[in-house]
């Protein structure tokens, strides 16, 4: 009985070691299979990270050129803002760990070419804000695209264009700019490049009143000045001193009313801050011009 037990344990060590010897050097069909399929997978992920890279160096290139267009445009720096929606939460460490190889190397294929349609499609509305501009022959510094007191601060912003309680007549009447708040003497500046086509200096009204208009045929008016610091027909350049603020005229406290026209129409001010506003602070000012329902004048 030793003796056969001595030979059936060596039997299945035998067989123990040759199935080892045997698994070490050849694949069963499904091993084989994997390493085809992972050998695929690893291709495909190598192809998806060079277009990745090269995405990469495109989108960096629209970058600085948007950079420059803008600045060229509204003379500062572009704001942040975020081209298209991304749902962050896809790509959590937590979600990726859930996902197989197929539908990581598929969502990194899905993400890419969404990313190229983006660079496609910013690249060709550069293409068309840059043709619009040459074939307009319009100048970028002529359009009024800053706030035109200078550190201001937007909880100094009262009401815009609407209809407005007057506090001196007590009644509902069309207010046709924004009051911008604060203190006496603090300078007001040329919203853009262009020359002055009327200085008024009275004692009722919109009081010591200045008019510039501009090359691109918009026309920007500063009222209720304390000191005019311009003459009519002199040229002036964008973030120049025109004024100071005041309370001339008809005001109920210090402040600076301003107007921006465009062909003739009286337009809401706040879309033009674009070069002073980033997202957050054009919501908010807007917001707080929108809902103060008294004027300042």
């Amino acid at each position: 009985m030793r003796k056969v037990f001595r030979y059936l344990i060596g039997s299945i060590a035998l067989a123990v070691v040759a199935y080892l010897l045997v698994a070490l050097l050849y694949d069963t069909p499904e091993e084989a299979a994997l390493e085809r399929e992972n050998q695929t997978l690893s291709a495909e992920l190598g192809r998806i990270e060079k277009r990745t890279e090269l995405l990469e160096n495109v989108v960096e290139g629209l970058s600085e050129k948007d950079a420059s267009l803008y600045y060229d445009i509204f003379n500062t720096a572009p704001p942040s803002y975020l081209t298209s929606y991304v749902d962050s939460s896809r790509f959590t460490i937590a979600a990726l760990s859930t996902l197989s190889e197929p539908e990581l190397v598929w969502l990194s294929h899905s993400t890419v070419s969404r990313m190229e349609a983006t660079a496609e499609r910013t690249s060709s509305q550069l293409g068309e804000i840059l043709d619009a501009l040459s074939a307009k022959g319009s100048n970028p510094t002529g359009i009024p695209s800053i706030i035109p007191i200078r550190n201001f601060s937007i909880t100094g912003t009262g009401a815009s264009v609407g209809q407005k309680f007057n506090p001196f007549f007590k009644t509902i009447r069309p207010h046709d700019g924004v009051d911008l708040m604060a203190p006496g003497g603090t300078p007001v500046v040329a919203a853009a490049d262009g020359r002055v086509t009327s200085v008024e200096r009275k004692e009722k009204g919109f009081g010591n009143r200045v008019e510039i208009t501009h090359p691109n045929g918009i026309k920007t008016a500063y009222a209720h000045l304390q000191e005019v610091r311009v003459s009519q027909g002199q040229s002036v350049r964008k973030g120049s001193v025109i004024g100071l603020v005041g309370s001339s005229g008809r005001a109920f406290a210090p402040h600076l009313h301003y107007e921006v026209i465009l062909g003739g129409k009286k337009v809401e001010p706040v879309h033009y801050f674009f070069s002073d506003l980033n997202e957050m602070t054009y919501r908010d000012m807007l917001m707080l011009a929108m809902t103060t329902g008294q004027s300042m004048d």
